[in-house]
């Protein structure tokens, strides 16, 4: 029996399914398998010594029955096909009777065909449980019954680990900035208008992806007095204040792209004869997030 070299991924919690008289537990709800080989046959419990376990939790014995379903499509993870051949695992033995608070535990084993189609492609089933209480009386009985998946990637990583590789790979490569990382205006702002700060005041401020690869970022005012550290004798700005366009903005490598900021004061009192600083944060979406940053210093009038 060849080893799986990928991730194996156990979920570290029990999942419960209930009736009016009865409940019991399966030890996982959540099974990744990555790299497992064609024309090779695992057992989960002498691999990984991770057998699924079934918890009577209730006082009345059960019947327990185990089998393996296709998902539907609510259920089937994004990037998973429904496994071809459910007869890929099996379950041993497929049926219990645990007593009151007692357990049982099972083989999981999972054979992946020969077939190199078969390879780089990932595949998802449904283990399902149900149970019937033993001794009951009257007409009015429900089983219960619990889903858990079971995930298989054959000859690599799965889905999951394939994207946090790519963000991984992304992340080390980024190299962006902005230009300038501050900005003042040289005249009092006035109040109750909206002030194009690019024509109207020649505020210029750009985004340089130094990197190849493109980037998606989101762009937004925010307030941050760590960010901002020493404001001299400047106010933080209510980001409300501030407009940027875009607000979402895709560079290609190697390139620049011009943002344009608004502001929009209202006329109070409370507001004229006032020294403000806003922080223009850039934040990378679809990797681990990263942030820069831009000041933008203004005066009011009086």
């Amino acid at each position: 029996m060849k080893k799986v070299f990928g991730l194996v991924f156990f979920a570290l919690f029990w999942i419960a399914g209930y009736n009016l008289v009865n409940a019991f537990m399966t030890s996982w709800a959540d099974l990744v398998l990555e790299n497992l080989q064609i024309g090779e046959t695992y057992n989960l419990t002498t691999l990984k010594n991770c057998p699924m376990v079934i918890k009577n939790s209730e006082n009345e014995t059960l019947d327990i029955n185990i089998t393996i379903d296709p998902p539907s499509k609510q259920e089937l993870k994004e990037g998973y096909e429904t496994i071809p051949d459910i007869n890929w695992i099996k379950i041993v033995p497929n049926k219990f009777r645990v007593g009151p608070m007692e357990s049982a535990s099972a083989d999981v084993i999972i054979t992946i065909p020969q077939d190199e189609k078969l390879v780089g492609r990932h595949f998802q089933a449904q283990i399902n449980a149900a149970s019937t209480p033993l001794g009951v009386t009257g007409n009015f009985i429900i089983a219960t019954g619990t889903r858990t998946r079971i995930r298989l990637s054959v000859g690599g990583m799965g889905p999951e680990s394939l994207m946090r590789e790519k963000k991984v790979k992304k992340m080390k490569s980024l190299d962006f900035e902005f230009d300038p990382t501050s900005n003042r205006v040289a005249e009092p702002i006035k109040l109750g208008k909206k002030i194009n700060l690019k024509k109207d005041a020649q505020i210029k401020l750009n985004l340089i992806n130094k990197a190849t690869d493109s980037l998606t970022l989101n762009i937004s005012a925010v307030t941050d007095k760590t960010i901002l550290g020493n404001t001299e004798d400047y106010e933080v700005g209510n980001p409300e204040f501030i407009e940027i366009k875009p607000k979402k903005i895709k560079i290609e490598g190697e390139s620049i792209e011009k943002l344009t900021l608004f502001v929009n004061i209202p006329n109070k009192q409370e507001y004229r004869n006032k020294k403000y600083v806003f922080l223009i944060k850039a934040e990378v979406i679809d990797v681990i997030p990263i942030e820069i940053y831009s000041k933008l210093y203004i005066t009011t009038e009086k």
